[in-house]
């Protein structure tokens, strides 16, 4: 029996599903984008069966009915990583790393299916790394030396495995370093978290090693940069690591810290009102070397 095609509102709710799920994710809301990326799914299957019973691949969405399977599984898997949840991670990557069974013919299907089984490949690999597997990591530093636009959240994965299992990762550092740019030049908001988050991992890293004066100068950095960059999240995470580390700064970075604070009460940030200075030293020194 032939059915009626999807009329044109109904198929434009496979967009909106990804587009509420893109929005979710940056908002770090993971709860939603996993309830938002089972609804996709759900409603992707639905319309697929439609489609095979009509033996049409045609429609009116954004993309091909195989980018809604492999988009649902790709983000469930990496809201799970960001929860912590490594193997239900996985075990979402299993599910796009096989799109075969859609039983596609066409180039694009064939495309987008190959696609995924390289994102697969790429974040299974991130997985190892994050798993506190350290024998993976030249093989992922390989990949992000051919992949440089993955180069900053490759070394947030780096650090943050080296910070939890505690193994040096400086080789890895200066040959991906050069691929981070100022923070000047990530504006977008989910880029500007990545090099916050980079910067905050570094200033761990650091510390562990017992590199105080370094990792106060990062996590000063942080402070300023994160002001510019309005990310409250990693403004307070910030000062919540200097509480922890200022006991070894020197005068001049204590200083710096309070100027900091300072120029953002004096322009009206955490104050409607005009707000007694933080500044216990003489005015005129400069109050940000960024």
């Amino acid at each position: 029996m032939m059915h009626e095609p999807y009329p044109y509102s109904e198929s434009l709710d496979l967009d909106t599903l990804v587009k509420l799920i893109q929005i979710n994710y940056t908002l770090e809301n993971w709860e939603e984008v996993l309830s938002f990326s089972d609804e996709l799914m759900t409603l992707a299957k639905e319309i697929h069966k439609e489609l095979v019973e009509m033996e049409s691949t045609s429609h009116e969405f954004k993309q091909h009915i195989i980018y809604y399977f492999g988009y649902s599984s790709l983000m469930k898997s990496l809201s799970y990583q960001k929860l912590g949840e490594l193997n239900k991670s996985r075990e979402y990557i299993s599910l796009y790393a096989n799109l075969d069974w859609l039983n596609d013919s066409t180039d694009t299907g064939k495309f987008i299916i190959e696609d995924f089984k390289f994102f697969a490949s790429a974040n299974t690999l991130q997985l190892d790394v994050l798993d506190g597997k350290q024998e993976r990591i030249p093989e992922y530093v390989e990949f992000l030396v051919k992949t440089p636009d993955q180069a900053l959240q490759g070394l947030i994965n780096i650090l943050r495995s080296a910070n939890q299992y505690n193994y040096d990762v400086e080789t890895e550092i200066n040959q991906l370093s050069q691929h981070i740019k100022d923070y000047t030049h990530y504006k977008e908001k989910v880029k500007a978290a990545h090099y916050l988050a980079y910067q905050y991992q570094l200033a761990l890293y650091r510390h562990r090693r017992q590199e105080h004066s370094a990792a106060i100068d990062l996590t000063l950095h942080i402070l300023f940069a994160a002001d510019q960059l309005g990310n409250d999240k990693y403004f307070k995470k910030a000062i919540s690591l200097f509480e922890v580390i200022r006991k070894f700064g020197s005068v001049s970075q204590l200083k710096l810290c309070y100027d900091i604070l300072n120029d953002i009460i004096m322009r009206g940030d955490l104050s409607d009102e005009k707000s007694p200075s933080f500044r216990s030293t003489p005015a005129g020194s400069s109050s940000s070397n960024f």
